[in-house]
């Protein structure tokens, strides 16, 4: 397991929510910032979205994000990995600021993804 997918396990287990999710967005071999999902405390806000999830969190705290890489783990009770595929909510947020990749932690070990960029930023030669 990397060591920026330990330090997203470090943030999970910092969260007060039912899923316990953290994220780390890093770019150049340097971390940019750490987060974990947190809820939202308005009262009109419904189930649906209830909570912040840590990526949203984390693009909300990091300046100028694009071309990084995310790192998102989820955690069980007991501190072990679960799967924590960033969500399609997420997976547009990401792409809207510019996050080129996604790495998260599974049951069994941990997993990537290419996040796809909205096609009005076009090729970039």
């Amino acid at each position: 397991m990397s060591k920026y997918l330990a330090l997203a396990i470090k943030q999970a287990a910092n969260s007060q929510c039912r899923y316990r999710v953290g994220a780390v967005l890093v770019r150049g071999g340097r971390v940019l910032g750490g987060a974990c999902n947190k809820y939202r405390n308005h009262p009109i806000i419904d189930f649906q979205n209830a909570s912040f999830h840590a990526e949203e969190v984390i693009l909300r705290r990091t300046r100028r994000p694009q071309g990084a890489v995310v790192y998102v783990a989820r955690v069980d009770s007991q501190g072990r990995p679960l799967l924590a595929r960033p969500c399609e909510r997420c997976q547009q947020a990401l792409a809207a600021y510019g996050v080129v990749r996604a790495h998260y932690t599974t049951a069994t070990g941990s997993a990537s993804m290419r996040i796809a960029q909205p096609a009005s930023q076009g090729a970039r030669y």
